[in-house]
């Protein structure tokens, strides 16, 4: 084969070798410095392999990320929850003794321990002899039996050690993968209130005259006029918006974009939450705005209002209170039955009545007797959440569902309240 074309096919493989093994390094690697433009979906794609994946990313960094929605440039992500260990041993192994000892007589070092062979730093290991053999790896491993049922428990799984003793040369493994999972699910920190949740789940207007703007459409990049197209906008999309009459916005200001539908009598209209927009440039009286959060299909028609502060709230949990407000359901965006954790519904008080973000309800069957001669009994029903509340309603969510069939007019009861 001549020189040249020896060289050539050389030329070839490191090409196609050299993307796999940037892969490769960036997937081991344990945290990432967002850059602009950066989003949990694409890290998840870049480290994990599968862009669906995000959730894990967002679960393992909740001190750091407050809304999936939101990570800024700067902020250091972990991309595991294990430590850091070496993946080559800082000292060799020793060899065989010149008497016929084996490698398992010498004592144990804390610093040649293959990776991933223990869960812990070793301690203060005593020395292994030939008269006392090492236990074997199914010896010395935790039972990840249940005595229940004999399938292995979270806490096991998220505290074993991996079986295989090899460190991955591209990637994290599945089963590393799965820990981190169970870890990130029960080593969170608490929120009783959460922003994505405050923002997404929508209000009545109470009748009151709100200053609504108006989507205009998605734009083409530098450009004010929008598309004549009905297609929804996407996560970081510009989109063209409109002041109400008189109103004017600021570079930085946050927009809840909306839809507008038919409320409860005497309680205005409702608000359905489709995402967030921050405003990014102005011309000629109209605004181009980035799509921050998507909660629903954002088109042109759609009404803007400027987005309320959120106050988080802090790791303390409901206090129980008695002789709590005593509400009734108005109803929901839907009329499908509340029948599944996280729907969502308004209260018929509010802010002036003693509600507050967090508080704690349980709806509950009112007592009467049946035209067929049966009775009802005072029972719960459903516990929920409230997360946004104006004078005299209030927005909350389902926790938990014990009997589907809760009709508008339901009675619940304040049980608890979030510390002040």
């Amino acid at each position: 084969m001549p020189r040249t074309c020896y060289w050539k096919w050389l030329g070839v493989l490191a090409l196609a070798a050299s993307p796999h093994l940037a892969l490769g390094q960036e997937a081991t690697s344990q945290a990432h410095t967002v850059r602009p433009g950066d989003t949990l979906w694409d890290l998840a794609q870049l480290y994990r392999g599968d862009p669906f994946l995000w959730p894990d990313l967002y679960r393992l960094n909740t001190g750091v990320v407050e809304d999936p929605h939101w990570i800024y440039p700067g902020e250091v992500l972990q991309l595991s929850a294990t430590e850091e260990v070496p993946s080559v041993p800082v000292a060799d192994t020793p060899l065989p003794g010149a008497s016929g000892e084996s490698i398992a007589a010498a004592p144990v070092d804390s610093n040649t321990i293959p990776v991933d062979s223990v869960a812990e730093p070793v301690v203060a290991a005593e020395p292994v002899t030939a008269a006392e053999p090492a236990p074997s790896l199914a010896e010395a491993a935790p039972s990840l039996t249940d005595s229940s049922d004999g399938r292995p428990s979270y806490a096991e799984l998220a505290s074993a050690p991996p079986a295989d003793i090899h460190a991955p040369l591209f990637g994290p493994r599945k089963t590393d993968q799965l820990q981190e999972v169970f870890k990130a699910y029960t080593e969170q920190p608490y929120r009783a209130l959460r922003r994505s949740e405050f923002y997404s789940s929508g209000f009545l207007t109470e009748q009151d005259r709100l200053p609504f703007g108006q989507v205009l459409g998605p734009v083409t990049p530098q450009q004010i006029r929008s598309m004549g197209t009905n297609a929804s906008a996407l996560p970081y999309a510009a989109i063209a918006v409109e002041a109400p009459k008189g109103a004017v916005y600021q570079i930085g200001d946050s927009l809840l974009l909306l839809q507008l539908r038919q409320g409860a009598p005497s309680y205005g209209q409702m608000v359905v939450p489709t995402g967030l927009a921050r405003i990014m440039d102005t011309v000629s009286g109209r605004y181009i705005a980035i799509v921050t959060a998507v909660y629903g299909p954002i088109r042109n028609g759609q009404q803007v209002l400027p987005a309320e502060r959120f106050t988080p709230s802090g790791s303390g949990h409901a206090v129980a209170v008695s002789q709590g407000v005593e509400a009734k359901l108005i109803g929901g965006p839907g009329r499908q039955d509340l029948k599944a954790p996280q729907m969502v519904l308004f209260l018929d008080k509010g802010r002036a009545d003693g509600v507050a973000a967090g508080d704690l309800f349980e709806v509950r069957r009112t007592p009467e007797r049946l035209p067929d001669g049966g009775q009802r009994v005072d029972e719960l029903m459903a516990t929920l959440q409230v997360v946004h509340v104006r004078d005299h309603t209030a927005t909350a969510r389902l926790l938990n569902v014990i009997s589907p069939d809760i009709a508008p007019g339901t009675r619940a009861r304040q049980v608890a309240k979030l510390p002040s």
